[in-house]
């Protein structure tokens, strides 16, 4: 059984991706369905990375360049963004 502490940073016994399969028998138990298994497992973020792709295809085919090869003299001020906290 899988028990939840309220002050613990994660459930006790769901540590890591190795107790996957204990969580999804106690799903099972709970009556969870395979389906809803299937998209807690990843079938969910195979279709959204399936849209990412067509908008980066979408924005090449446009000339739109990937952030990463714009170089940063000719970026536009950057102020706060995710690796930075100026």
């Amino acid at each position: 059984m899988i028990t939840v502490c309220l002050n613990a940073s994660t459930p006790h016994d769901l540590e890591d991706v190795s107790s996957y399969p204990r969580l999804f028998a106690e799903l099972l138990g709970d009556g969870w369905t395979l389906e809803e298994l299937e998209k807690l497992a990843g079938r969910n973020l195979l279709r959204v990375f399936e849209e990412v792709e067509k908008v980066r295809e979408n924005q090449r085919l446009s000339g739109v360049r990937p952030y990463e090869e714009i170089p940063p003299v000719v970026r536009p001020e950057e102020h706060a963004n995710c690796s930075t906290n100026s």
